[in-house]
């Protein structure tokens, strides 16, 4: 059984009250919609029609309305929202640019295919997307959206041979960063995740007052009915081979970032978590990876979960799949209004330009903080390192794609693919000699054993995650402690680690442990003559991922492992 958090007020499988439902319903769809702004910067970028434009933003829309609920029903069964997914910006701006609607369709329907194949692997893939590959992706994320921040604020010559930077337009696209980034700073619960949201208003009035944008701007929006049904243009589907490597590469990425958005989901209903429940995680893939390839094929962009979503279930406690379903309700109802998606497409240029950065440096942030959240080891270093500068250096030198042009080697030569092509096949040649692993003896008991010293420096050896080097340094001590007090003789421990799994295994003469499967109540503690000994080795057992009893050799052992 789980244990409730102190927090949680409607678990995934209970029912809030209709109210209650409808506001944090609203709260969620409210997210998505903000994040519709991602549709923007691709429909810009690629310099689509007004009518191209709104079809791909209702038909991302209704995908997102739909897969959410389906996805919460049939799927994981968690409270997930699907959003558009940043991480496919520069793919699909790469695939528009070289094959239009058809290849941005081939692209997304190749990449939900392979994370739907692939979401039921999510065990095994994990050793070829550690931490700092999925961090070297979103690094290069980060960077490759960078040009485009340029739209709207600097314009070319007729000769192409001089920019002009517009000054009013870079006003406007400082401001709506600043603002959009001190809302994120700044505001406190959940009105920090409408910071987008203010960045984008703060822009737009700021575009109006210097008047490189008025109002008459929304007239996309008011020739647009009030009511109709939503817009589908289907797109085709135009084969390149070159895409293939873009799409596989970014379903795996885009499987572990998700996995981690499921993991965090599953975490809030249950305060004694220890391990993902792989079956929910791996429909809740393949529902992400059917989501995409739909809207693709009715030609959409792709989508994703939202990791602000997982922050406002935790904020307000409550994690129904209900809420999701109703969430997924008014996703739909709104693709309805054309007019209101009108007016999201009338952001001002200087305005999505400023958002795009401030997303970009986000990325480049979160994709750090990611690819360092393990102990740095001279393997890893090189992986991060030698990645993204050869990603920087493909995006700062583009002559050196140059003679790759119209070839299928051109998609795998971009920035953010060809960094990440380099660090998985970085991260396997690392691989090699990976296992490690460290024999001590010790007099028996944990006396003058600084547990803590003995796991940070292995940990920093080998790279060991620091909350895995914590978890094992409590365990050790109180193992210990636990068969000093039934052996006089010494104990050996052996630590193994392989990046995946770290153990511990203890050999020790005496009589075999006994692990009790509940804690041991009061009347036990006062009355059995071993009762402390079973609270110690009940402690240890809820300490670890694993843990069994043998014998060999005439030496009890101990084994305990814990997944990293």
């Amino acid at each position: 059984m789980a244990k409730r958090p102190g927090n949680l007020q409607y678990a995934n499988d209970e029912v809030p009250p209709p109210l209650s439902i409808g506001i944090l319903a609203f709260q969620h769809s409210a997210i998505v919609l903000i994040n519709l702004v991602y549709v923007v910067i691709i429909t810009k970028a690629l310099n689509l029609s007004a009518a191209d434009q709104f079809a791909m933003l209702s038909t991302t829309l209704l995908v997102l309305g739909i897969g959410t609920a389906l996805q919460a029903k049939f799927g994981s069964g968690l409270l997930i929202v699907f959003h558009p997914n940043p991480i496919y910006i520069p793919l699909i701006v790469a695939a528009g640019l070289t094959q239009g609607a058809g290849g941005i369709a081939f692209l997304l329907v190749c990449a939900g295919v392979v994370q739907f194949v692939f979401g039921s692997l999510v065990r095994r893939l994990r050793v070829f997307f550690p931490p700092e590959v999925c961090g070297v992706v979103v690094i290069m994320l980060g960077v490759s959206l960078l040009p485009g921040t340029l739209r709207g604020i600097v314009t070319q010559s007729v000769d192409k041979a001089f920019l002009h930077v517009e000054p009013a337009a870079l006003i406007v696209a400082l401001v709506t960063l600043a603002v959009a980034s001190a809302g994120s700073v700044w505001l406190k619960g959940m009105a920090r995740f409408f910071s987008l949201l203010l960045g984008c208003v703060a822009g737009i009035i700021l575009a109006w007052a210097l008047g490189i944008w008025h109002f008459g701007a929304m007239n996309a929006g008011s020739e647009l009915p009030a009511v109709a049904l939503p817009s589908i243009h289907l797109p085709g589907i135009t084969f390149d081979a070159g895409l293939i490597y873009l799409a596989v590469v970014a379903a795996l990425v885009n499987v572990v970032d998700e996995l981690g958005v499921l993991i965090g989901t599953e975490r809030l209903d249950d305060a004694d978590w220890r391990r993902p429940d792989f079956r929910k995680m791996s429909l809740g893939l393949q529902a992400s990876g059917l989501a995409t390839a739909a809207s693709g094929a009715l030609g959409g962009v792709a989508v994703g979960m939202s990791s602000a979503n997982l922050s406002l279930a935790y904020a307000t406690g409550v994690t129904s799949r209900i809420v999701a379903m109703a969430a997924g309700a008014i996703l739909v109802a709104v693709t309805f209004v054309p007019a209101a998606l009108g007016h999201v497409l009338s952001l001002p240029d200087a305005v999505v330009a400023g958002i795009l950065f401030y997303a970009a440096c986000y990325f480049i942030v979160s994709g750090a903080e990611l690819a360092l959240s393990r102990m740095l080891s001279p393997r890893r270093a090189l992986v991060i390192g030698l990645s993204v500068g050869a990603g920087v250096l493909m995006q700062s030198v583009p002559a050196l794609t140059t003679s790759f042009s119209g070839t299928s080697l051109e998609h795998v030569l971009a920035p953010m693919t060809f960094a990440t092509i380099v660090a998985i096949v970085l991260n396997i040649i690392m691989r090699i000699g990976i296992r490690q692993k460290e024999t001590m003896r010790f007099a028996g008991g944990a006396e003058n054993v600084d547990t803590t010293e003995i796991l940070g420096n292995l940990g920093e050896r080998w790279g060991m995650h620091r909350q895995t080097g914590v978890r094992a340094a409590a365990t050790m001590s109180e193992m210990l402690e636990v068969l000093g007090a039934v052996t006089t003789g010494p104990i050996d421990c052996t630590i193994a680690y392989n990046e995946l799994v770290l153990t511990l295994t203890f050999s020790y003469d005496g009589p075999p442990l006994d692990v009790p499967a509940v804690a041991p109540t009061a009347e036990d503690l006062a009355d059995a003559p071993d009762g402390v000994m079973q609270m110690g080795a009940w402690i240890v057992r809820k300490l670890t991922d694993y843990m069994r009893v043998t014998s060999s050799g005439g030496r009890q052992q101990v084994h305990m492992a814990f997944e990293c």
